[in-house]
């Protein structure tokens, strides 16, 4: 069913992105290639890269890889980024558009893609290359890359996640900095001894999202597929979840500890950059998200004057082990690609060979175990190295070997985006102060199960 409804979407817009993309990819703008298809006036193996980030943000890595790719030269073509670009790439890929690397957003995108056979497997490749995949990514990464025995993708950037803190506010209280074995009830407490005041101005201990943040502490326990026993059944009736609830709910109604979720619209908050201008004005004094805060805080309106900590995640309790979720977009080479050879070798520097040009500018962790010391020294020093930030502190939480890494993503996508709309809607409820957590629970159980039968149908 899947299969089918990818091929009548791609085939219903196939005109459109042929006219579109017709003599040029994405952008619309011819080949200065005068050569054949697929080659360069140079004699150069011509291949094309798609992406949505913006052309001044890939400039450099293309600079680079040309250079040192005497053989093959790469031409990046534009996705224009909006909420629809997985269906403007599922019609690219079906259109028949000379396409040899394409990104996507989360490992959902690769199956459905995969489903329709649009994509290349791997396995070869990094045979042929000498390259450990597991080795290389982890075991979340290579159980949401592999498909009936296969690899797919290719992740190129890491999100993982920490908890910073404003060391200022922790001075002013007289609360010690959190050590790397503190648990979600250690955490509680500090976000407590952290808040005061009232009004617009009330300093809480933390700002989270609750809408996505909500399940942290069920995710990290539960790891790849928390929200699913199966794929015939939901598992939001585990204790997990309800712990992690009820945790939250209390942060914000009884602690108040947390910026509760009604006053997030008048203050124009969301769930990602503008969010951490909050913890950068010293309105809160503890923010979890990756690495890639280092690289917030250098924006204009995330001016601040004191110097920021970075701790491990809290442990779920005293007897469990530090644990982190890991999330990523990834690489893919498309079956139709004249020249996956030539492909693989732009993934391999893209994922593995240079993320200081690649990952760390844009304040992502680096995919993979990184073997040069050049290429290492610069990732310290761009991604982590960072003023008012501690570098060797920051390195040492976001590359700890002793933490254990669990995806929040699912290699089950029943009705997932239409559980995730379910789900979004109880959790809004309950901190709204409309639903108890046991009701809102039931509901989501019982709507999500009911979504996936329907979708089985």
């Amino acid at each position: 069913m899947l299969r089918k409804a990818v091929a009548v979407l791609a085939s219903a817009m196939l005109v459109f992105v042929a006219a579109c993309t017709s003599g040029g990819g994405a952008d619309g703008n011819k080949s200065q290639s005068s050569g054949g298809q697929g080659e360069s006036p140079q004699g150069k193996v011509k291949i094309e890269v798609y992406h949505w980030t913006p052309v001044e943000g890939m400039e450099s890595a293309f600079k680079v890889f040309n250079e040192t790719h005497p053989n093959i030269e790469a031409e990046y073509k534009l996705i224009p980024d909006s909420p629809d670009l997985p269906l403007k790439v599922n019609t690219l890929l079906a259109s028949g558009e000379p396409i040899d690397v394409i990104a996507q957003w989360s490992p959902d995108d690769l199956r459905t893609r995969v489903d329709n056979d649009l994509y290349e497997p791997l396995n070869q490749y990094f045979e042929d290359n000498h390259i450990d995949y597991a080795k290389t990514f982890g075991d979340e990464v290579t159980k949401l890359e592999t498909i009936n025995g296969k690899i797919y993708g290719v992740p190129y950037g890491n999100k993982i996640n920490a908890i910073f803190y404003n060391k200022k506010l922790f001075d002013e209280a007289h609360v010690p900095y959190p050590k790397d074995d503190w648990t979600w009830d250690d955490f509680r407490e500090t976000a407590k001894k952290l808040t005061k005041g009232d009004g617009p101005n009330k300093q809480y201990g933390f700002i989270p999202y609750v809408i996505d943040d909500w399940k942290t502490l069920a995710t990290l326990k539960l790891g790849l597929n928390a929200i699913y026993k199966s794929d015939k059944e939901s598992n939001f009736d585990s204790p997990y979840f309800k712990r992690s609830l009820q945790f939250f709910y209390d942060m914000q109604f009884t602690d108040k500890s947390i910026m509760p979720l009604a006053e997030f619209p008048a203050q124009k908050l969301d769930s990602t950059t503008n969010r951490a201008t909050v913890f950068f004005k010293g309105q809160a004094a503890m923010f979890m998200g990756p690495s890639f805060v280092t690289f917030y805080s250098s924006f204009p309106e995330n001016k601040h004057d004191f110097d920021i900590g970075v701790v491990n995640m809290p442990r779920y309790d005293a007897n469990s082990k530090t644990t982190s979720t890991i999330s990523y977009s990834d690489l893919s080479i498309p079956k139709n690609s004249k020249h996956k050879k030539e492909a693989f070798e732009w993934v391999k520097f893209f994922a593995i060979d240079r993320p200081d040009i690649t990952a760390a500018p844009k304040g992502m962790q680096p995919p993979g175990v990184i073997n040069d010391e050049t290429v290492k020294k610069n990732v310290f020093n761009t991604l982590y190295n960072v003023p008012t930030f501690d570098g060797n502190q920051v390195y040492k939480v976001f590359n700890d070997p002793n933490t254990a890494l669990v995806s929040d993503q699912t290699t089950i996508t029943v009705a997932k985006k239409e559980i995730t709309a379910a789900v979004n809607e109880e959790v809004t409820k309950v901190f709204l102060g409309e639903k108890s957590v046991d009701d809102a629970l039931k509901a989501m159980k019982t709507r999500a199960d009911d979504l996936i039968a329907k979708a089985q149908k």
